[in-house]
């Protein structure tokens, strides 16, 4: 009998370790996972093509500040995409900051930790997301896109370090014209006096000195060619209205009329001249004997004026009675 009572006491000593334990374990769990099950939950859902090193448990942050966890991973197919459709926990309590402008963001915490997920903050007056609905998802600058984009960015700096290295081994042997200038002494002191002459120019121009220095600093040529400009526009405009000498010259009909009169008329002249029995003129310049006894009248008379003029009364007398 007593070996009966001794062995029951030690039965339940057994069973009140054992549940101790189990509890335990559970309390241990619960604080271990850090979910509440006290705690009113739902459920969001994010639509990804690659989950970047998320797992179940992953953290959930609004803001920043951590409010849930990732609960699942399932694949499935949105919009005639694939994807995996990754379910969020998020205690009831946020609901009413996660609205329908909010999104989701994959972070990582620190530089190589593991990833998050992060919500953004939606604003009073916004409608909150319901049980199961889909968050926008933000894309993130993850480091394998980033690898993919800097590759081409790579092959460029090689290849133009290549180039420079060809270029450099080219100098370094004194081929080409710029391998041949850096060589040649001679080149090189030409290129110095060159550069000094540069120089004394610009210095030249800096302090106003000679042509180019005046012309540089001096106002007074911009105002004669501002002022000559202005007075070729004003001559420009004239013309175009048919304003003064050279307008009416340019825009009246009138003087191409008799321009063109007057041309004919001296067409019709020099026609003539060109046959001798014609006309006088034409006989003056086609028949050379005509030509001779004009010259002989011309000169015959300059020398009766002549006379006249030294002896006036050989030729004219007056009587009074």
């Amino acid at each position: 009998m007593n070996n009966k009572k001794l062995t029951l006491r030690k039965l339940k000593v057994g069973i009140t370790v054992f549940l101790g334990l189990v509890v335990l374990f559970i309390f241990l769990f619960l604080v271990g996972s850090e979910n509440n099950v006290f705690v009113s939950t739902y459920r969001l859902n994010i639509f990804l093509s690659n989950i970047q090193g998320l797992t179940n448990g992953s953290i959930v942050s609004l803001g920043g500040m951590k409010i849930g966890n990732v609960e699942s991973f399932e694949f499935s197919k949105k919009d005639n995409v694939n994807g995996i459709v990754t379910s969020l926990k998020i205690p009831e309590k946020y609901k009413n900051m996660i609205t329908v402008k909010s999104y989701a963001m994959l972070k990582t915490i620190g530089l190589l930790g593991s990833m998050t997920v992060d919500i953004s903050m939606g604003q009073i007056g916004e409608k909150p997301l319901e049980d199961n609905d889909f968050l926008t998802v933000k894309p993130t600058l993850s480091f394998e896109s980033f690898a993919d984009k800097m590759n081409p960015v790579l092959d460029d700096i090689a290849g133009t370090m290549k180039n420079l290295n060809k270029i450099t081994n080219k100098l370094a042997k004194g081929e080409g014209s710029l391998g041949r200038l850096l060589d040649d002494p001679t080149a090189l002191n030409n290129l110095e006096s060159v550069l000094n002459n540069l120089n004394s120019i610009t210095k030249a121009i800096v302090n106003k000195k000679g042509s180019i220095g005046k012309l540089t600093y001096d106002t007074s040529l911009y105002d004669n060619l501002s002022l000559l400009s202005n007075n070729l526009n004003e001559i420009t405009d004239s013309l175009k209205d048919g304003k003064g000498s050279l307008g009416k010259l340019l825009s009246s009909d009138v003087l191409y009329s008799k321009i063109s009169s007057i041309s004919d008329r001296f067409d019709k002249l020099l026609s003539k001249t060109e046959r001798s029995d014609s006309t006088m003129i034409g006989g003056l310049f086609n028949d050379s004997k005509m030509y001779r006894q004009f010259n002989s009248l011309i000169h015959d008379l300059n020398a009766l004026i002549k006379d006249l003029k030294e002896h006036p009364d050989n030729y004219v007398q007056f009587s009074v009675f």
